[in-house]
């Protein structure tokens, strides 16, 4: 069983230290760096976490932080879609964490916030957050290949993504 909950002053200590893993940022975006320090972590919580129009949540586990998800809403012709993101602590793998959060925010993006679509990019290695969309009713729409450089090397995103009918 999850919560989630909004970031407060005592996250950075325990969430920096399970961010600073290469495993865990590997096939994160750059704006999550590697190493991880504590002054990213306090940056984060202080003001990322507080990013405008977006819902970030610490996703705590038996009472502790062990990771996070967020859903950045888009802009324009796309109002009415929402981006999704997570990451968890790599003890935390493999438990059904991930799934419980990503289900709990979707379910409230779709009904809730009334976004009419949700989606998901992930780096072409990255099977695990791959099964983890598809657990969740997420549906693959299409790879763009090469399409990501990151540390010197060339990834293809798979886009996935769950929709109100």
């Amino acid at each position: 069983m999850i919560t989630l909950r909004n970031y407060d002053i005592s996250d950075p200590d325990r969430l920096g230290n399970l961010a600073d893993n290469e495993h865990v940022s590997r096939f994160l975006t750059n704006s999550f760096p590697c190493p991880y320090t504590k002054t990213d972590a306090e940056r984060w919580v202080g003001r990322g976490a507080k990013y405008p129009n977006s819902l970030l949540k610490v996703i705590q586990y038996e009472g502790y932080p062990v990771g996070s998800i967020c859903l950045h809403p888009q802009s324009g012709w796309k109002q009415h879609v929402a981006e999704m993101g997570f990451w968890l602590g790599e003890p935390y793998w493999g438990l059904g964490i991930a799934p419980e959060a990503l289900t709990a925010v979707t379910e409230s993006a779709l009904s809730e916030l009334g976004y009419k679509k949700v989606f998901g990019e992930v780096l072409g290695p990255n099977e695990a957050s791959m099964r983890v969309l598809e657990k969740c009713g997420y549906r693959l729409e299409g790879v763009l290949e090469y399409e990501v450089l990151k540390s010197g090397q060339y990834f293809d995103v798979y886009k996935f993504a769950r929709c109100r009918r």
